[in-house]
């Protein structure tokens, strides 16, 4: 193993350690909320719940079985978000997306086989393609990027999202516009989403 990768290794596993006991929390944002539009735009009330450390955000809302994400990184390059698994990105179910120039969003719904991957889209082990709406923007040095999926798709490579129970969520950046460089900064938080219905 090269000297860069065992570096980065223990660059994710530091950052696992300090972000382990971060959590979401409510957004305190009361009233009828506004209706989710995947635009690259984070309203006031279109999200329940929100988290931020340093250049990285991310915001849920739950509502008739679907989970709407929204994520944001100081970066022009590619952002992630996953679901469940561990240690590191082990048995992980990612979502990862960047905003090329003229404004397309490409999004992958990936899952990770090994503590630092690789991570390849569903479709390679059999699953499927189950995010069902997303759309995003670069403003300044910010990418946004919205999407949504079912809590539980069904299928065994997406994490199936519980109600009102604690689950793990990683989450990391990059430079490039691709699937597949190296991260700039990864972390983790433990989340409880509550309301709503599976």
């Amino acid at each position: 193993m090269g000297r860069w990768k065992i570096l980065n290794l223990i660059g994710i596993m530091g950052m696992v350690i300090v972000a382990g006991c971060i959590g979401a929390k409510p957004s305190g944002q009361s009233g009828i909320p506004v209706p989710w539009n995947p635009d690259g735009v984070i309203e006031h009330g279109e999200y329940q719940y929100n988290f931020s450390t340093g250049d990285f955000s991310a915001f849920f809302r739950v509502e008739n079985g679907t989970l709407f994400v929204g994520m944001k990184a100081r970066t022009r390059g590619w952002l992630a978000i996953g679901f469940g698994g561990g240690p590191g990105m082990k048995k992980t179910d990612i979502v990862i997306a960047y905003v090329l120039p003229n404004g397309t969003v490409r999004i992958r719904d990936d899952y990770s086989t090994g503590f630092a991957g690789p991570h390849n889209p569903d479709t390679a082990y059999g699953g499927k393609e189950n995010i069902i709406s997303y759309g995003g923007r670069e403003e300044g040095d910010f990418t946004v990027v919205e999407f949504s999926r079912k809590l539980d798709t069904g299928d065994p490579y997406d994490f199936s999202v519980p109600l009102n129970e604690s689950f793990r969520v990683v989450w990391a950046y990059g430079t490039m516009d691709d699937f597949l460089s190296d991260h700039l900064n990864a972390g983790q938080f433990y989340l409880t989403l509550g309301g709503g219905s599976k």
